[in-house]
C-alpha cells in the first residue's frame, strides 16, 4: 500500500523463507519407529498447506503466510505414521528464529528496503515505518485495553498483591481472546486499500510519498565478534529454558545462535551466514553441559537425508489431519 516494489520483494522474501522452513522441516523431523519410539527415522516425504493473509481479522494491513504441516509423514522406510510431536515443538525455535533472520540479514531484502528510502534499526523493525504500526493496528489496541481492563479487575480483587508470571500468561491469554473479531465475509479490496491509505495520511502524510534511497549500515563478517555472538546464543537458551527446568536443547542453542547472528547487523547470503551460525553454536558448546552423559542415551537415528518436499496451495484451512 505503500511502495509497490517494496511490496514485490517482501513476497518474494517470504517465498524464500517458505522454502527453507519447508527444507528444514523435512531435513530435521522424524517419525519414530522400534520399542518405545527408540528409533528415529528420517523423512522421505512431507505434506505442507500454505496460506497467505494479506489483513488481520480486524482489518488490519497485515501480510503474513501460515503454514500447517500434515502431521502425516513417509519414512525412509516406505511407512506413513505420525511426526515426532516431540521434536516438531522443540523445532518451532529454530523456525522463528529463522524468520528473524531472514528479515534482518537477507541481501535482496535490505538492497530493496535501502533503495526505497527505508532502513532496520536495532530491533530489525523499520525504523520509518515503526510509529505508525501502533495506531494503525486495531486488534493490537484492543488486546492492548483487554489487558489493561483485566489486570485493573485482578488488582482489584487482589489489594495489595501483584500479579505473577502465570497470573500475566492468563491475563495475555484472555487479553488474546476476548472479543476477537470475526473473519470477514467479503472485502471490496479497492475499498479496503484507499481506507488504510487515509488512515495512513492521517497518521503521518509522509508515509505515501516516495522516499530517497539510502546506504544500508552493514556489519562485514570479519569484524563480528564471535564469542560475543556464543554467549548471547547461550543468554537467548537459557531464558528460554525456565519450563524444563533450566535446560535447554539443541535446537534452543541453535535458535538463539541464530537470533544472535541476525542482530549482528551481517547482511550476506545465507549460505555465508550458516558458517557463521555453526561456528558460533560450536562455541557455544564449550560452555554447556551435556547432561545425557552416555552416546546410548541418545536415540538412534536411520541415517537418511534424501526426501521429497510437496507444497499445497490451499484456499481454506486444513482438517484435523493438520496441526
Amino acid at each position: 500500500l505503500i511502495n509497490a516494489d517494496l511490496a514485490a520483494e517482501f513476497e518474494a522474501l517470504q517465498d524464500r523463507l517458505r522454502n527453507r522452513i519447508i527444507t528444514t522441516w523435512q531435513r530435521e523431523l522424524n517419525a519414530r519407529r522400534g520399542a518405545g519410539g527408540s528409533i528415529r527415522e528420517s523423512l522421505q516425504r512431507i505434506e505442507v498447506a500454505e496460506l497467505q493473509h494479506r489483513r488481520s481479522r480486524a482489518l488490519d494491513p497485515h501480510i503474513h503466510r501460515h503454514l500447517w504441516l500434515n502431521v502425516k509423514v513417509l519414512g525412509e522406510d516406505g511407512k506413513w505414521s505420525n511426526v515426532d510431536s516431540r521434536v516438531a515443538m522443540k523445532l518451532h525455535t529454530l523456525i522463528n528464529a529463522a524468520g528473524d533472520l531472514a528479515a534482518r540479514t537477507d541481501p535482496t531484502w535490505i538492497a530493496a528496503l535501502a533503495r526505497n528510502g527505508f532502513t532496520l534499526n536495532s530491533d530489525g523493525e523499520i525504523a520509518e515505518l515503526v510509529a505508525a504500526v501502533r495506531p494503525l493496528s486495531r486488534r493490537s489496541n484492543q488486546i492492548e485495553a483487554n489487558r489493561a481492563r483485566l489486570l485493573l479487575e485482578w488488582r482489584s480483587a487482589h489489594p495489595g498483591q501483584e500479579p505473577d508470571h502465570d497470573v500475566l500468561a492468563m491475563v495475555d491469554r484472555l487479553a488474546w481472546a476476548r472479543n476477537r473479531p470475526n473473519k470477514p465475509d467479503v472485502i471490496h479490496e479497492p475499498e479496503w486499500e484507499q481506507l488504510i491509505r487515509e488512515e495512513l495520511y492521517g497518521i503521518d502524510p509522509g508515509l505515501l510519498h516516495a522516499r530517497r534511497p539510502v546506504a544500508p549500515q552493514v556489519t562485514a563478517l570479519d569484524r563480528v565478534d564471535r564469542e560475543l555472538l556464543a554467549a548471547k546464543a547461550i543468554v537467548d537458551a537459557d531464558s528460554r529454558s525456565a519450563p524444563c527446568g533450566g535446560r535447554f536443547s539443541m535446537y534452543d542453542l541453535r535458535a538463539g545462535a541464530t537470533r544472535a547472528v541476525a542482530a549482528s547487523g551481517i547482511v550476506a547470503s545465507r549460505e555465508e551466514i550458516q558458517v557463521l551460525i555453526d561456528d558460533v553454536v560450536g562455541r557455544a558448546l564449550v560452555h554447556t553441559v551435556d547432561l545425557l552423559e552416555q552416546e546410548l542415551a541418545f536415540p538412534l537415528f536411520h541415517v537418511a537425508r534424501h526426501g521429497i518436499i510437496e507444497i499445497v496451495n490451499h484456499a481454506g484451512f486444513p482438517g484435523d489431519s493438520f496441526s
